[in-house]
């Protein structure tokens, strides 16, 4: 099980709020992660990370699946690494693009049987489909991570980071 604090936090010099990735000191670096492993706050990360996913209203999660799954049929993409390669690509420019506030879905349409319509295709679970819209003039749905799920994330990090690392005020190591 994790402890609390670390029984030797690495000290990090004041001047690495500088460090660009150009400048980042590897050992610095190595020392930091392999305090964040061994005391289990890569797994807190990871976990919250993945709560804030699931938990936000866009369904992010389903909505990377879909879009997956769309270029897989398409034939746009054959094989699972370019498929990698390619959704990835396609989050993060989402994501550099996206406005930082992204307003609620609308819900979706219930039909009498109870199938949900979402993007003109309905399911019977209530569930979105994952053949993306029918027409041209339905927008898809953003494959940008949701910023409050970066704030959530970032916020972790940044506490688990507090617990590993010790800063050196008067700059040395």
């Amino acid at each position: 099980m994790a402890s609390q604090t670390p029984s030797t936090p690495v000290k990090v010099p004041a001047s690495a709020a500088n460090y660009t990735p150009a400048t980042l000191d590897t050992d610095l670096r190595s020392q930091i992660n392999s305090l964040l492993l061994k005391e289990g706050h890569v797994t807190k990360i990871q976990d919250q990370l993945l709560h804030s996913l699931h938990a936000h209203h866009s369904n992010w999660p389903t909505t990377v699946q879909a879009h997956a799954v769309a270029l897989l049929r398409s034939g746009e993409v054959t094989t699972f690494p370019a498929l990698l390669r390619r959704v990835i690509e396609d989050v993060r420019q989402e994501t550099t693009l996206a406005p930082q506030a992204v307003p609620p879905p609308t819900p979706a349409a219930k039909s009498a049987n109870g199938a949900s319509e979402v993007n003109g295709k309905k399911s019977a679970n209530g569930t979105p489909s994952l053949e993306g819209p029918s027409n041209g003039n339905t927008a898809l749905p953003s494959l940008a991570v949701p910023q409050s799920v970066v704030e959530d994330a970032l916020k972790v990090t940044r506490d688990c980071l507090e617990m590993v690392c010790e800063m050196d005020e008067n700059g040395t190591t």
